[in-house]
């Protein structure tokens, strides 16, 4: 019997790919492009930080030199890092579904959170959408001292939530970090990815918006 739910916080709750294109647009606008720029060449230049980004998966201070090699730009890494980790919640919102979900889920489930990045950062974003009160808990690996996929952030996350590993169900966005991480961690994954193009070949469940879970939870 399913006992919790355990959540992946960006690209499962809340839209890190539209938060992220807006945060670079802002400083891209704000610290780096001083000199007059059509519209065009400026959101080449966003959509192609947006490629680097990964999904958040790339080494920035590696983006930010290409970047700057390709575009003759000065970014300063230090000072992009800092702002991002300040700004980046306020940019990022939670998916169309997600409260909704949540509303459903939270008087059934134990809930939970496991989520990569800085414990600064990561707190920003979850308060910014007003969303804390609905987790039981909130694991941030900046904090933790272990990122995902490794299996001690969702054995840790099992022992807050007082669950054993086959009561429990987790939901992301990646398939390296999050579905083979709670599978290694004997949680059972739901992998969720909005586009059809990619797709999996094992046995994993997958779903395409999180309010599909109120339909099979």
């Amino acid at each position: 019997m399913i006992k919790a739910v355990i959540f992946d916080y960006d690209g499962t709750l809340a839209n890190r790919e539209k938060g992220a294109c807006s945060a670079y647009r802002v400083y891209l606008k704000n610290f780096v492009i001083k000199e007059k720029i059509d519209e065009v060449h400026f959101e080449a230049l966003v959509q192609e930080l947006m490629l680097w980004d990964e999904s958040g998966a790339s080494n920035k201070k590696y983006m930010f030199e290409r970047f700057n090699k390709k575009h003759g730009y000065e970014i300063d890494y230090d000072h992009f890092l800092n702002w991002w980790i300040e700004n980046l919640g306020i940019y990022e919102p939670l998916f169309e579904n997600t409260l909704k979900t949540l509303d459903y889920l939270k008087d059934k489930y134990k809930l939970g959170i496991i989520t990569n990045g800085t414990k600064k950062g990561q707190n920003f974003k979850i308060d910014s959408t007003n969303i804390r009160h609905y987790f039981d808990s909130i694991i941030i690996s900046g904090e933790f001292g272990q990122h995902k996929p490794d299996v001690s952030i969702f054995e840790e996350s099992l022992r807050q939530l007082n669950v054993l590993p086959h009561e429990a169900i987790y939901v992301g966005d990646s398939f390296y970090n999050d579905v083979l991480g709670a599978y290694n961690a004997k949680i059972k994954p739901i992998w969720i990815w909005c586009d059809d193009g990619k797709y999996n070949l094992d046995s994993t469940k997958r779903i395409f918006k999180i309010e599909e879970l109120i339909e099979i939870l």
